[in-house]
């Protein structure tokens, strides 16, 4: 097995190399070579950053993002600028690069990694104009998933090779492997059997288990000395003077079932499935102990396999939240252009992730290319056919045509013809195929899809006290606001969260929750709490697991729909005008109203507040017509129980009570809250969000 690109971040490939040495020097004139500045260090996630500026480069001016692909080394200082860097400086852009802060699948903490690094180039150097984010294999996932995150808009274009762009499915093909392999070697002696991992995942290796030196998992030697049982199984690494005809029945079996020809690949894939997989779901920063994989209604294609693998069902907040992580969804600006590409017989990550790419994006966005290979690698392209693919998707978006397969293949021929390495390989007539033909697909879903129906106060009615109220906005975000009451240890008596958060399917994953305080001199913070996740079952019922700090912890609590939007049933869009949404007086910023209009006549208010003393606040209501264009509640301040496990329903006292008054129009209102003895709270309200799928407002 070979690769043309090393995409783990070190030093390029000898062949890549020579070809760009090449390269180079057709780009070269009489003042030669620009001058770099180069800088280095880490940010505050502990990932190492490493930056090259070339002389003339200036603010407004093309960054390119360059993306690693999986490693289990841990982080280490200076990351590779990618086997492109040399060309991009001298072409003008400044060119960066992340370590990640976290090993292997580090979808989880990649996107966060890279907007550190924009921050830090931001202060250092000057802010960037275009981004144009490019990797290869891993690398490459994280390069789309920059594309539709808006903290790197603008992004142009994206230079993706070989991507896993199936996203969480890919490991569907990790778990069959793995639980395949038991079936296949049950018969073995114990020597033949993987380690067992804690339960209720014993397929999965425990943290400890995991060697320190596995890097891109494709050193063969390495990799048959950690998994010696497979040997003893399959004798896919012994000499054929050790092997006898079962292990080869059974190396074949698994072989087939996995689409796999290569002994080389079929080792390197067990490893996907055994170290990576296993630091998937058990790792901290990752999913931290929860299965995200079902094989329950699975049919697999081996009649054996499919009788004896063991069936397993995905907790659904393990489920979403790899989705969130890993799914590239093809949110990106319309006018982003992509070019990817694939070797033609790559069994590590097979090509049909390229069937999906071109499922998720517009044909008008993506060129997507298979190069036809004689036998298989792993993004084993030449130079010039990254050169040309580079040069391809820099011509696009300065406004040539959209680059076809064959106009790549030209390009590539151009490079060669320059002296740059080849061949040249671009294959039009090459078709990826479908993604569920090389891994069963799971049992669809039979949940809806969130939408903005879902917009309302949701509660656990054996926690009736606190409760979420959830807000569906435009563009798949929504905003959650949980409150609640502050653990043992925390001052106060009540606690709230909030946090922006995207639609994954039939559920909404919150990755940075963040509770405010404001100090005494008024000055108002923010920081990071947890994750929340929310799956749905019905636009009326689901579930809730937060991941909090310490003194907070985790819990899965079950969700019903206490109310909704004005005209917004369930799967239904609303005609009517209304003030729901989020509602601030910029005078007194951490502070504000969420306001439901449940009908012209009532509105469910919630008040969230931030004291001087550090402590939060929040009050809650139905406000009625006034019969003067307003709105009047008394609003409830509830206290005396805890958070999480220590929660006691029966021990809220609801006998605080303030007097709302509240007039609201399009986008602006006042609101006042008596507080006794001529004291009061007013606002001079401004909207601050319009929920989906209700009608604009004129003002």
């Amino acid at each position: 097995m070979e690769s043309g690109y090393d995409m783990r971040g070190g030093a390029m490939r000898h062949r890549f190399a020579v070809g760009l040495t090449t390269l180079a020097s057709l780009f070269a004139c009489a003042d030669a070579a620009r001058a770099v500045q180069t800088l280095s260090g880490q940010t505050a996630s502990g990932a190492y950053y490493q930056i090259q500026v070339p002389d003339g480069w200036k603010a407004g001016d093309s960054l390119v993002l360059f993306q690693h692909g999986l490693s289990f080394d841990p982080p280490k200082p200076n990351p590779s600028l990618g086997p492109l860097a040399t060309l991009q400086l001298q072409e003008g852009y400044a060119v960066a690069a992340s370590s990640y802060s976290q090993r292997a699948w580090a979808l989880f903490n990649a996107p966060g990694d890279n907007a550190q690094l924009l921050d830090v180039f931001k202060q250092k150097v000057g802010a960037p104009g275009a981004i144009i984010p490019w990797g290869g294999s891993l690398g490459g996932l994280v390069s789309l998933k920059l594309a539709e995150d808006a903290r790197f808009a603008p992004v142009p274009g994206v230079l993706s090779l070989c991507p896993p762009a199936a996203g969480s499915r890919t490991w569907d093909f990790g778990i069959d492997a793995r639980l395949a392999y038991d079936v296949v070697c049950k018969d073995v002696n114990s020597a033949g059997q993987l380690p067992k991992g804690a339960a209720p995942m014993t397929w999965a290796y425990n943290l400890d288990d995991i060697p320190d030196n596995l890097s891109d998992l494709q050193d063969q030697a390495e990799l048959a000395r950690t998994l010696l049982p497979v040997n003893v199984c399959t004798g896919v690494n012994l000499p054929p003077v050790l092997q006898n005809d079962a292990m080869l029945r059974r190396l074949n079996e698994l072989k087939t079932f996995a689409h796999i020809t290569s002994d080389d690949f079929f080792l390197t894939d067990l490893g996907y499935a055994t170290f990576g997989l296993s630091d998937l779901v058990r790792a901290p920063d990752k999913l931290g102990g929860i299965n995200p994989f079902t094989t329950t209604g699975v049919v697999y294609s081996d009649a054996a396999i499919n009788t004896g693998i063991a069936r397993i069902v995905a907790d659904p907040f393990a489920q979403l939240y790899l989705r969130w992580a890993s799914d590239f969804r093809g949110r990106v600006d319309p006018s982003t252009k992509v070019i990817s590409m694939h070797t033609s017989h790559d069994q590590l990550v097979i090509p049909a992730h390229e069937s999906v790419l071109r499922a998720t994006l517009s044909a008008t966005q993506l060129t997507s290319a298979l190069v036809n290979e004689s036998k298989p690698t792993h993004c084993g392209f030449n130079t010039a056919e990254g050169v040309a693919a580079w040069e391809a998707l820099r011509a696009w978006i300065a406004g040539a045509k959209q680059p076809s397969v064959a106009d790549l293949q030209t390009g590539c021929q151009s490079a060669v013809a320059g002296g740059v390495a080849g061949p040249c390989r671009f294959d039009p007539s090459l078709q990826p195929p479908s993604f569920d033909s090389q891994v069963a697909p799971r049992p669809a879903s039979t949940a809806p899809n969130v939408d903005a129906s879902y917009s309302g106060l949701w509660y656990d009615p054996a926690r009736s006290g606190e409760g979420i109220e959830l807000e569906i906005l435009p563009g798949n975000k929504a905003f959650v606001y949980f409150f609640t009451y502050p653990p043992n240890g925390v001052a106060g008596s009540q606690a709230w969260v909030v946090g922006m958060g995207d639609i994954v399917g039939n559920g909404i994953e919150f990755a940075d929750v963040r509770r405010g305080q404001r100090d005494a001199q008024g000055k108002v913070t923010s920081q990071h709490w947890g994750r929340i996740a929310l799956s749905f079952d019905t636009c009326t019922g689901g579930g809730m697991r937060w991941d909090g700090p310490a003194g907070w912890g985790s819990m899965e609590v079950p969700l019903f729909k206490l109310s909704q939007l004005d005209g917004l049933g369930c799967g239904s869009t609303s005609t009517i005008a209304q003030a729901s949404g989020a509602w601030y007086d910029p005078v007194t910023t951490g502070n504000g109203f969420l306001v439901e209009r449940s009908d012209p006549s009532r509105l469910q208010v919630l008040y969230f507040q931030l004291n001087t003393d550090g402590t939060q606040s929040w009050m809650i209501g139905t406000a009625a017509a006034d019969g003067n264009g307003g709105y009047s509640a008394q609003l409830i301040e509830p206290t005396g129980t805890q958070f999480g496990s220590a929660f006691d329903k029966t021990r809220i006292d609801k006998s605080v009570a303030y007097p709302l008054s509240m007039q609201l129009a399009c986008s602006n209102g006042t609101a006042s809250i008596a507080l006794g003895a001529g004291n009061a709270l007013t606002f001079a309200l401004q909207r601050l969000t319009t929920p989906a799928g209700i009608a604009a407002c004129t003002p």
